[in-house]
């Protein structure tokens, strides 16, 4: 099995370092992985897709629901 095949389809809290050396935090979907050395990152946010490396992972965790990620911008409206 490979190393992160257990987290594809699931929201996932995810903290690496991207090529430039920033870490990055996010919160998104492993849509596959490749060759066991890299997978497909998917950002709920922006929807944008990204290659990220093994050994650039920091920190990956399960989110355990969609509301645990929320955008601060976007608030109900009880009025409406």
């Amino acid at each position: 099995m490979m190393q992160y095949d257990e987290y594809i389809g699931k929201m996932v809290q995810l903290k690496y370092s991207d090529l430039d050396g920033e870490t990055v935090c996010a919160v998104g979907h492993i849509l596959y992985t490749l060759k066991s050395r890299a997978f497909v990152f998917q950002t709920c946010e922006e929807g944008r897709q990204s290659i990220v490396y093994n050994r650039h992972v920091l920190d990956i965790r399960e989110a355990r629901a969609l509301l645990d990620y929320s955008n601060p911008e976007i608030t109900p409206d009880h009025f409406a």
